[in-house]
């Protein structure tokens, strides 16, 4: 089987990015660790700033890979761990017209965290039924790609910071003809906001500037647009009350406003 590439867009000193590599190098990965640290022995390290998102990190470790003459890669996220035979299950379905996703699972006991999800508008839930099939997207935390896809779609878009550029790319994989599965026997352990908290005025803010932009990016007149970042507000502040508090609120509007006007 031909070897995956797999690409880590990672915070400098991750506390878990070495128990990520290891495990994608026990299953035969060739590991891309993009980062402005050092990579971990034995990984390809890629240089980013800082402030590099995670569009743009994934970009330039897909890019990489793609240098390096990998047809595939999997996206991982430095807070996850490969299950046994997850990469050979993902190798397995895995097609140039295909964007797959893992089963991605609670850290601790196991529980289906995410398996792909549904987009309605501007309303996104994650799917807990663990089965193979069709979704609207998969999660860049767990994403295999077929590079000569991801680059004829232009990659990620980098207008997007932190938060749903993995939707983004998904729904144009689709509209250029490509599938979007889940695979159930691939399962990758997740932290879930290990690397950056979800509980923060800082992750609010990307929460709001990110799901307008792509709420304003599904397109139609402008009565839908309004009335789906009315929709993205509502549901975002709620989000923020629950998450972050009343003090992440200001943030939430802040990026909410910077995302309405992005184009």
């Amino acid at each position: 089987m031909t070897p995956l590439a797999i690409v880590i867009p990672a915070s400098d000193g991750s506390p878990w990015l070495a128990e990520s590599v290891a495990s994608a190098q026990a299953q035969g990965g060739v590991v891309f660790v993009v980062s402005e640290g050092a990579a971990p022995e034995g990984a390809r390290g890629v240089a980013v700033a800082a402030d590099a998102g995670f569009a743009t990190r994934a970009n330039a470790g897909l890019a990489a890979a793609l240098e390096a003459g990998f047809e595939q890669a999997l996206l991982l996220n430095d807070d996850t761990a490969l299950e046994p035979r997850a990469l050979t299950a993902l190798a397995r379905e895995a097609r140039p017209d295909r964007v797959l996703g893992a089963v991605l699972l609670d850290w601790e006991g196991g529980g289906v965290q995410q398996a792909g999800m549904s987009i309605r508008g501007a309303r996104v839930r994650a799917r807990t039924d663990a089965s193979d099939g069709a979704v609207d997207a998969v999660g860049g935390a767990a994403m295999l790609l077929p590079l000569a896809l991801w680059s004829r779609l232009g990659g990620f878009d980098e207008g997007y910071h932190f938060y749903f550029e993995d939707l983004d790319l998904c729904l144009r994989a689709r509209a250029a003809g490509a599938e979007v599965l889940v695979v159930s026997a691939a399962r990758v352990r997740h932290r879930g906001g290990g690397t950056r908290s979800h509980r923060s005025p800082q992750a609010a803010f990307h929460l709001g500037r990110s799901h307008a932009r792509f709420s304003r990016r599904l397109g139609g007149g402008r009565r839908a647009r309004a009335g789906r970042l009315v929709w993205t507000g509502a549901l975002g502040l709620g989000w923020t009350l629950r998450s972050v508090g009343p003090g992440g609120v200001g943030s939430f509007l802040k990026g909410l406003a910077e995302g309405a006007r992005l184009d």
